[in-house]
């Protein structure tokens, strides 16, 4: 059996609109980098971002296993955690996609290390994120990244819950556990349950099974047992730092992820007898994303081009680096065509947007109790007044 296989059934109507604009937005960033004469690698530019990234990363973790005060191991841990973090969202996405170099090798080696080291499985995320994901963004039962939590009501598809109602007041509980998750459930869950979404896993190679095995324990080593030799504090102080570092970055990495499709100005595009999709692929990778902070050069450095996802959405295997110009040609052609797919907000305006999502949501399963309630009343009602 196929290591996994991915549900063939689910088309697009077709790959570009009527306007043809996803030819002429190749056109146009064809031309950018012929009259630029540059690749759509990294650059320079990337080269120091990584150099000061692993540089931070060799600093804050000295400076971790150096601590003698709670308050000391405690800011080393989150400078450490969010700058792995950064590293990952990064460099360890644009290797994944083979963008950094362009060596595939080496563009393999450094996403399998950024993201191996922190407990991460290369191969089960790539499954998941590139055979899925990027294929059919929102679309229930083929994106795997919907797949939160039975907690969390994203897709209107979703199984209803009463608690869903009150989902905009815990979500955020559910969010700090979005990194300690992925290390040591969502990998392993890949391992055991067949069907992820679109993905049906076969026999995953012995060697990425030990690989996994051989990841977690590496992550615990570095996180925990360093140290809990090195350090002369109680393990109790170094455990709930860990802890705390854990949930501040999984927030932050949390709405990092989300605001970029689950929001109010994001579709859930509908799937015609579940085997095609209403728009062309070009519309739903545009009105299924949503770009933030596009003109801030911080947001533009930390978030590693998640901030600018609607390129990265169409052109995955393109550098970060790029995707500020990349996205002033997507807005400039949609805008030239009329088309008023494009949308935009602030990061803050982002993380409202997808707590007024989640509460309109949860309000949408309480109506619809609701009319089922009264329907039912009605129907007896009637009932009544033939049989009377």
């Amino acid at each position: 059996m196929k290591k996994y296989e991915k549900n063939n059934k689910l088309k697009y109507e077709t790959k570009d609109s009527q306007d043809k604009i996803h030819e002429q937005i190749r056109f146009k960033v064809d031309q950018y980098f012929l009259s630029n004469k540059i690749t759509r690698n990294g650059n320079f530019s990337l080269l120091l971002k990584t150099l000061s990234l692993f540089t931070l990363l060799g600093l804050s973790y000295y400076t971790l296993i150096h601590s003698h005060s709670f308050y000391t191991l405690l800011f080393s841990f989150i400078v450490f955690g969010f700058t792995f973090l950064i590293l990952g969202i990064n460099i360890g996405h644009d290797a994944a996609h083979n963008c950094v170099t362009g060596n595939k090798r080496f563009d393999n080696l450094l996403f399998q290390l950024t993201f191996g080291l922190q407990g991460l499985s290369g191969y089960i995320w790539q499954i998941r994120h590139n055979s899925s994901h990027h294929i059919f963004p929102n679309v229930y039962g083929n994106d795997t990244d919907l797949e939160i939590s039975p907690l969390i009501l994203i897709s209107p598809q979703q199984k209803k819950l009463a608690l869903h109602k009150y989902q905009y007041l815990y979500a955020p509980l559910i969010y700090m556990l979005f990194s300690l998750s992925w290390i040591f459930y969502v990998d392993f869950s890949m391992l055991f349950k067949k069907q992820h979404a679109n993905i049906r896993m076969g026999k995953i190679p012995f060697v990425e099974i030990v690989k996994i095995i051989l990841i977690k324990i590496t992550y615990i080593f570095i996180f925990l047992i360093v140290p809990s030799i090195l350090i002369p504090l109680p393990f109790l102080y170094i455990l709930s730092a860990y802890l705390i570092m854990n949930f501040a970055v999984s927030i932050f990495l949390a709405f990092t992820f989300f605001i970029s499709h689950h929001v109010l100005e994001t579709e859930y595009t509908e799937v015609k007898n579940n085997m095609v999709v209403a728009d062309s692929w070009i519309q739903h990778q545009i009105v299924s994303t949503i770009d933030f902070s596009t003109e801030s050069p911080v947001g533009n450095y930390i978030f590693g081009g998640f901030n600018l996802h609607i390129a990265h959405h169409i052109f995955p295997n393109m550098s970060h680096i790029h995707y500020p110009a990349v996205t002033r040609i997507i807005k400039e052609t949609l805008e030239e065509n009329n088309l008023p797919w494009y949308k935009s907000f602030s990061f803050v305006d982002g993380v409202i947007s997808h707590f007024l999502l989640l509460k309109k949501n949860g309000n949408g399963v309480f109506e619809n109790v609701e009319n089922e309630e009264i329907s039912a009343i009605e129907i007896e009602e009637e009932e009544e007044i033939v049989f009377a």
